[in-house]
């Protein structure tokens, strides 16, 4: 919540100094509400396992996620894999972004035109480079689109890039020297976020350098799919999730958790296009919200295939998921829906719960983990909606 009003602020004030002030203010005001009305909020759902899947697959039916894996053999060190749906005002800029990179390795540029309407076709035909590669499907997805440019592809690592946005710097050679050096199986960089047509709105997100050999702190590092270069490995047997939001899901899930060391670096080396027409931001207005509890059935599935133990770092992140971000994304839902999925992450917390684990000391998570277990719909709505 706290970061969230952070972003609301700064939209609001354009500047980073005021927008953390007031939201210091702001946050500490909500959290004496808090444990004022914790105290009122008291109510055990008796909704069944079984009528609550019906409830929710009847708003969004769960679909078929699982997609047939191809590898081919290695004879580049790099491949881009950009999906492309309708981008023509867009696409350009992206593909501009790669083929202008001065870099001393061997990569192939792969843009996946999934069922574009526009001419974002057109456009990607008539770029002319030794590295495009272009595949046309019907619309599958971003995931779908993902996995057809990982099924295609022959580099030895490997990097995803959006449509609507654009490398900045010496990208490539900058992230693949360093997970060279490092013998790493991820590395993140920095971006900076930007909204068309407003100069003021260019917000750099640089991270601290780090180098993590432990899943406890890889797992903390930003989830998005992006901004990050990955060994080809970490593919071998897994893929993005099909006709689902949220597909990306499996960074912080699975990826980080397979992941053996991981380096994260300050270069900001990335642009990232806020899209007020991207998922993120209509979601909660779509039954396809409730892809998000989909998903995580999805990704333990997938973590067990991958050999990923149940444990305690797994459940932490599943309650997360289950909490705050699964609440933010279904909140306008009707009540029928938001319980059904709670009685749900309820009863697949159980199932993946370890039987010595720690539960966390801090006040407002505690209640979260009283709610999972006693039902308490109430209190996980309000404490969903303050952490």
């Amino acid at each position: 919540m706290k970061q969230r009003m952070y972003n609301t602020f700064f939209k609001i004030f354009k500047n980073p100094c005021l927008a953390r002030v007031v939201t210091n203010i702001g946050y500490g005001l909500l959290i004496i509400y808090y444990f004022i009305a914790r105290i009122f909020y008291r109510g055990e759902s008796h909704l069944s396992k079984k009528n609550a899947w019906e409830i929710l697959n009847q708003c969004s039916e769960k679909p078929d996620m699982d997609s047939h894996i191809k590898n081919k053999t290695i004879v580049k060190d790099l491949s881009i894999i950009v999906p492309a749906f309708n981008a023509e005002k867009t696409i350009a800029q992206c593909i501009k972004s790669v083929i202008e990179q001065k870099t001393k390795y061997d990569y192939e540029l792969i843009v996946v035109n999934d069922g574009s309407t526009d001419s974002t076709q057109s456009i990607l035909e008539n770029i002319c480079d030794k590295h495009l590669i272009l595949i046309n499907q019907e619309n599958r997805g971003f995931s779908g689109a993902r996995n057809s440019g990982i099924d295609a592809s022959v580099g030895q690592y490997i990097m995803f890039l959006d449509s609507d946005d654009y490398l900045v710097g010496n990208c490539i050679d900058v992230m693949l020297d360093k997970i060279i050096e490092e013998k790493a199986d991820i590395v993140q960089a920095g971006h900076y976020s930007f909204v068309d047509g407003d100069e003021l709105s260019r917000n750099e997100v640089k991270l601290q350098s780090a180098i993590y050999d432990n899943t406890e702190n890889m797992v903390h590092n930003p989830g998005y799919p992006w901004a990050k270069i990955y060994k080809r490995t970490m593919f071998h047997q897994l893929r993005f999730p099909l006709d689902v939001w949220f597909e990306d899901t499996i960074v912080c899930m699975i990826l980080y958790r397979m992941c053996k060391k991981m380096v994260v670096m300050e270069d900001i080396v990335y642009a990232y296009r806020i899209n007020p027409e991207g998922i993120t931001l209509k979601a909660r207005h779509s039954r396809k919200c409730v892809d998000h509890y989909w998903v995580m059935e999805y990704v333990l599935e997938q973590a067990k295939k991958n050999g990923l133990q149940n444990d305690d770092i797994q459940y932490d992140l599943i309650k997360g998921h289950m909490s705050t971000l699964l609440y933010r994304r279904i909140s306008l839902m009707n009540k029928d829906v938001i319980e059904a999925a709670f009685i749900l992450a309820c009863e697949l917390l159980d199932e993946v719960r370890p039987v010595d684990y720690i539960e966390e000391r801090r006040f407002i998570n505690k209640d979260i983990e009283k709610a999972f277990k006693t039902r308490n719909y109430k209190l996980w709505k309000l404490a969903s909606f303050i952490v």
